[in-house]
């Protein structure tokens, strides 16, 4: 069997110029503190063709999703911890671990993880 015939069959469309996997052009860090009278903007962008969408997930791989007046997911990537009352801290929200992933496709790209840290002021 020659070389050719043991490849598998790809679309050329996939190696055209103007196709990409995404790839970081911000790739958040592994970890962020925060106070909770300021809150927090955590980056994260990629580029790719298709455009990649951008998403966070939680250490046990569920999406984190908003939580109304504690966290949210801007449409641009940023994960976005609001200013929150000590009364309102929350560990799963505030001392926890995230993901950042961009996805296209042509493949899903994974951050490090990102250790947040929310601290009382």
């Amino acid at each position: 069997m020659s070389l050719h015939e043991m490849l598998p069959l790809v679309d050329a469309q996939s190696f055209t110029g103007d196709r990409q996997i995404p790839t970081f052009l911000h790739e958040p860090p592994n970890r962020h503190e925060f106070l909770n009278s300021s809150g927090a903007v955590i980056p994260c962008t990629a580029f790719g063709n298709p455009n990649p969408v951008v998403r966070w997930i939680n250490d046990d791989g569920t999406p984190a999703v908003d939580i109304p007046g504690l966290r949210h997911v801007r449409l641009d990537g940023s994960l976005v911890f609001q200013p929150f009352r000590t009364d309102q801290y929350r560990q799963d929200v505030h001392a926890a671990t995230y993901r950042c992933t961009a996805t296209n496709v042509f493949g899903t790209l994974s951050s490090r993880d990102v250790q947040v840290v929310a601290g009382k002021r």
